[in-house]
């Protein structure tokens, strides 16, 4: 008898099932009143522990929590390529088939080194850091704390952390979309946690730079090593967003923290080679009383065997400086046209000349997209507010004061030596007018020169213009709010 192709068919799938049921009754025989439904609560049960093994095997592979304890980071899937720029010391990692692209600077599979325990290479020149002050001078402390130079760099911790790790709000999608970071908390631990398609990685939170005033970004050690974190935190928006200069789509975790970085962000770090080494436990954080005054050792050291004398030693008081010496003092970091010489930085001190420590930058393009635009000092000489009297940036700033957003407070101080009824909307305005002069002065707005790329296009944080001047655009736009 011929048996056709359908009929095969049949043949062959009865036979399967004769087996399969002869193996299913050697597995589980059905012994005399044996229940056939405990039959099939055995067989899920059994269907149930092996995809729970499964499972178990895969977070194994995967979780990067997991993973993390084990010392080790999740392995790199075959199908994405990885290489080594030895000159640079990043590896990158990419898919054939896609533009984006990782960079780290340790090998994919591990974790970052924790930093390390290792004794300065260079002495401390005196620098204590602003708790030292607090014994002698506790208001001036107290409230020198809240400002946003003590603020600009601090420990990453949970409470110091401004953006949301809380589910729906601790997301930043990319334009590619099997790209996105997800900020995530385990105890008083964060971290940003990275899916590039089926792959991941995560690094530590370790310390916050930016007052938040506009934003804040965050640094990670990779043993004696700091480097940038790809997400960044806008204030106004509430929102995580690429860091200044990122390429949306990208995770780029190996832009080194170089010298001139740190050197307006901490009061002191012992610098150890560049571009990105350093002395992790000689850091203080901060911008602490003694970049104005100067280190404050000899001073306190001083002072606790003399304390009875009231005189103070060894301490500069910046208001005694020249004009230009004051400028010099707030140029270590409100000015965005130098770098250190040599990248020798924290050897300014208050009194010296800006351009024994620091070289111009010659091209504005090597400052452009730069979170430090607003370029402080050399605006406000622009101005003829400037140049027709001796005011400096303290006539308008209290230095030991948090007085961010005061624009009633700072009106005030431009009544100190303008009268309200010489300006040209005093007809229209009146008496307003001594609420706000700064928004009509000073205005604040966004710069192309600082633009952040977001999955939605680029975005351009607005920033404070310290050209005092009359500005019609600024003028209208004020008027057009108040009205």
């Amino acid at each position: 008898m011929k048996i056709v192709p359908m009929q095969r068919n049949l043949i062959l799938g009865l036979i399967g099932l004769v087996a399969v049921a002869g193996c299913w009754f050697l597995l589980f025989p059905v012994g005399e009143g044996q229940n056939p439904d405990e039959m099939v609560n055995l067989l899920q049960k059994e269907a149930r522990r092996k995809a729970a093994a499964r499972e178990a095997d895969r977070r194994a592979k995967t979780d990067l929590a997991l993973l993390a304890k084990q010392g080790r980071g999740q392995r790199l899937p075959d199908y994405l390529m990885s290489s080594i720029d030895r000159e640079e010391n990043f590896w990158f990692i990419g898919k054939p088939d896609s533009t984006a692209g990782v960079q780290i600077p340790f090998e994919p599979g591990s974790l970052p080194l924790p930093p390390p325990d290792t004794e300065p290479l260079n002495p401390n020149p005196g620098f204590l850091g602003a708790d030292a002050c607090r014994e002698c001078h506790a208001e001036k402390h107290e409230s020198f704390i809240h400002t946003a130079h003590h603020r600009t760099s601090r420990l990453a911790l949970p409470e110091e952390v401004s953006g949301s790790f809380e589910e729906g709000g601790n997301r930043m999608n990319t334009s590619t979309p099997e790209v996105f970071f997800t900020m995530k908390k385990r105890g008083d631990e964060l971290f940003q946690s990275v899916n590039f398609f089926d792959w991941g990685f995560e690094v530590p939170f370790n310390i916050v730079v930016g007052s938040s005033k506009m934003a804040e970004s965050y640094l990670y050690w990779h043993g004696d090593q700091l480097f940038q974190m790809n997400c960044t935190h806008l204030t106004e928006s509430d929102t995580w967003i690429n860091s200044p200069g990122f390429i949306d789509g990208d995770a780029v975790f190996a832009r080194p923290i170089r010298s001139g970085c740190l050197d307006c962000h901490v009061t002191y770090v012992d610098y150890r080679k560049s571009a990105n080494h350093y002395t992790p436990k000689s850091m203080i954080l901060g911008i602490s009383c003694e970049r104005c005054h100067g280190p404050g050792k000899q001073h306190v050291d001083y002072h606790h065997a003399h304390p009875d004398t009231k005189q103070s030693k060894y301490m500069e008081v910046p208001s005694k400086l020249s004009r230009q010496a004051q400028m010099d003092v707030c140029g270590q970091c409100h000015t965005t046209n130098k770098l250190p010489k040599g990248e020798q930085v924290f050897q300014f001190r208050p009194g010296d000349k800006l351009g024994d420590h620091y070289d111009p930058i010659e091209h504005q393009a090597d400052v452009s997209n730069s979170v430090h635009t607003a370029n402080q000092v050399g605006r406000l000489a622009l101005s003829t507010c400037f140049q027709k009297s001796e005011m400096g940036c303290v006539e308008c700033h209290n230095p030991h004061r948090n007085e961010r957003g005061q624009v009633g407070l700072f009106s005030k101080r431009c009544l100190e030596c303008h009268q309200q009824e010489n300006c040209g909307m005093h007809d229209e305005l009146g008496s307003r007018l001594a609420d706000n002069c700064i928004d009509c002065h000073m205005p604040m707005r966004a710069t192309k020169n600082l633009q952040v790329e977001t999955r939605d296009g680029n975005i351009f944080p607005p920033l404070r213009d310290h050209h005092i001047r009359v500005d019609q655009q600024a003028t209208d736009e004020f008027l057009k709010n108040l009205r």
